[in-house]
């Protein structure tokens, strides 16, 4: 057993010298005598991890070389300055994200194909979705600064391919490459900071990161719309090259991580390292299952034959996915980590908590602009109070979690700031909200930023660090498939509400077959229709929104179960 697995995450108050049982540990026959053979970086991240370098024991040569190492590379102000020359690149790939929201619609109808131009938004969800886990293994074989910088590339090219596509095909396909990088830039942050601070500051960098994801998803659109408007959508995104190019540069230069024991490997050696069949089949299951998520009951019916297809194919993937990780050496996502309590109940905490809150804000813009007339812009206003829930979320628990060392107490709160958001526009949603009524979706943003940070330092306390890579890359996969789970589940309940609330409102009216046909596939329609119409349809737009905030009800009380039976491990404050 490795010096890793032997050191617990607890609170045992350092005295400055080993016990017996560490002793035990590092002295071990099978140990290098030597230093350098890679055994005590690792031992010394651990340790630091819970008690800090100024603690380590004065006497263990190897542990002063370790600690000597450490405070060259990663002292306070060395992290922060390494780690806000990442930040470029999280706050790029989050306004690209929500930028294409605002050019998609004229990207498509330049080339004379509205219908499709959807695709340019699931393509690059869905390849963000596949790339997601790899990045994980990957940092493990070929390190962390490598994966990071061939993401930037990957999103470089993605962007410049989208900028001078010449058909709507190829700005889906570089689209999908722009969604491959996307998946490391932020992922491989967030995995670096848990290599380098100890667990009392994670969530405190954790909610920067967060803050910068916020912001980037806040002012995208508005950002896209700008420079659409003046220059054309092919410039807003042939501009995004010059800061991606300048986050890279960032990177190689003030980004030293400390040499990994594979670094040693011929790339060949590297190569067979890599479970490629696994990951065929691992990237064929998620796209199957975003595929389901994103186009069912949208795109195509449930009950259709590219439906039925995908199903099929992704339980092939499955089954293969599970034989090959039981049969090979090292898995592209070894299946004991999800039998592991704290992976499996902080995967869990975070789908449904991204779930719920992707419901909800699926349908607020499309209740406003019913109910308020409003355009698209003043629509996506109104979601500005969960933004900034979420940021003031993500500063309160990375403070909390840092000043006690507690990080479950977030996590059980979180899911009940969700139910008093959902029940805030529940009963005070009425149909005609004011701009302060609006601030009720503020407490599902808290909700959303407490809980972001707070499972990932659940998930860092949780595993051995080998496996922090992994389980990372593997909880922002549950991230995006809770995102995408929410917008389809909060758009089928919406419309399929909308219509049964249409179709009772509607019944023995003159017309009334028509005038919900209309009222379905037209917004417009609706806004500009006459006070007796509106008056009969807006009911049914009220039922819908509360529908949602039902199934979200729900879904934050399953998530308030689990979360009040994670693992509660003390870190050492600092």
């Amino acid at each position: 057993m490795s010096p890793a697995e032997e050191i617990e995450e607890s609170s045992r108050p350092s005295t400055g010298t080993l016990d017996e049982e560490d002793i035990e540990t590092i002295v071990d026959e099978s140990a290098p005598l030597l230093p350098g053979a890679g055994t005590e970086p690792l031992l010394y991240r651990t340790i630091s991890r819970e008690i800090g370098a100024g603690d380590l024991p004065p006497d263990d040569a190897d542990l002063e070389l370790a600690k000597n190492e450490f405070k060259s590379e990663s002292s306070s102000t060395g992290i922060y300055a390494t780690i806000s020359c990442m930040l470029l690149g999280v706050f790029l790939s989050n306004v690209d994200a929500s930028l294409v929201l605002a050019t998609y619609g004229q990207v498509a109808s330049t080339f004379g194909d509205l219908e499709n131009g959807s695709w340019i938004l699931s393509s690059f969800i869905l390849s963000q979705c596949v790339a997601q886990p790899l990045y994980g293994k990957l940092a493990d074989v070929y390190g962390r600064k490598a994966c990071l910088q061939a993401s930037y590339v990957l999103f470089a090219l993605g962007t410049l391919g989208t900028g001078i596509g010449r058909t709507l095909l190829e700005v889906i396909i570089w689209r999908a490459v722009q969604g491959c990088g996307s998946a490391g830039m932020t992922s491989m942050v967030s995995i670096i900071i848990a290599d380098l601070v100890p667990l009392h500051d994670i969530a405190t960098l954790r909610s920067y990161v967060n803050i910068l994801q916020t912001t980037g998803r806040s002012c995208g659109g508005v950002i896209g719309g700008a420079l659409t408007y003046a220059f054309g959508w092919r410039w807003a995104f042939i501009i995004q090259l010059p800061p991606t190019i300048i986050a890279m540069l960032l990177v190689q230069k003030r980004l030293h991580l400390p040499r990994r024991t594979s670094s040693g490997l011929t790339q060949w050696q590297k190569l067979r390292r890599i479970d490629f069949l696994g990951s065929l089949f691992l990237c064929t299951l998620i796209f199957c299952a975003c595929f389901i998520l994103d186009t069912g009951g949208q795109k195509y019916p449930w009950r259709s034959q590219p439906i039925y297809i995908t199903a099929a194919a992704g339980a092939v993937s499955l089954l293969g996915f599970v034989i090959t990780a039981n049969v090979v050496a090292e898995p592209i996502f070894p299946l004991r980590l999800l039998v592991e309590y704290a992976i499996i109940t902080n995967y869990l905490i975070a789908f449904l908590q991204v779930l719920l809150q992707f419901s909800l804000m699926s349908v607020v813009p499309l209740y406003f602009q019913a109910t308020k007339k409003a355009n698209s812009a003043q629509a996506g206003a109104y979601l500005v109070p969960a933004f900034a829930g979420n940021t003031i979320g993500g500063l309160i628990s990375g403070y909390f979690i840092k000043k006690t060392g507690l990080y479950k107490p977030m996590t059980v709160i979180s899911p009940l700031f969700a139910v008093l958001c959902m029940c805030l526009c529940y009963f005070t949603w009425n149909g005609d909200t004011s701009v302060f009524g609006s601030l009720a979706i503020l407490p599902g943003g808290l909700a959303s930023g407490m809980v972001s940070s707070s499972i990932f330092v659940g998930l860092a306390a949780g595993v051995r660090e080998e496996d922090m890579a992994l389980t990372a890359s593997g909880l922002y996969l549950f991230f995006n498939l809770g995102a995408i789970a929410g917008a389809s589940a909060g758009a089928a309940v919406y419309h399929a509400s909308l219509r049964t609330g249409l179709a009772h409102a509607l019944a023995g009216v003159e017309n009334g077959a028509e005038i919900m046909r209309k009222a379905l596939s037209d917004i417009s329609y609706v806004q500009n229709a006459s006070d007796r119409i509106r008056e009969l349809i807006m009911p049914a737009y009220v039922y819908g929104l509360h529908q949602v905030n039902l199934q979200s009800i729900v879904c934050a009380g399953v998530c308030f179960v689990i979360a009040v039976f994670t693992q509660q491990r003390r870190i050492k404050r600092k």
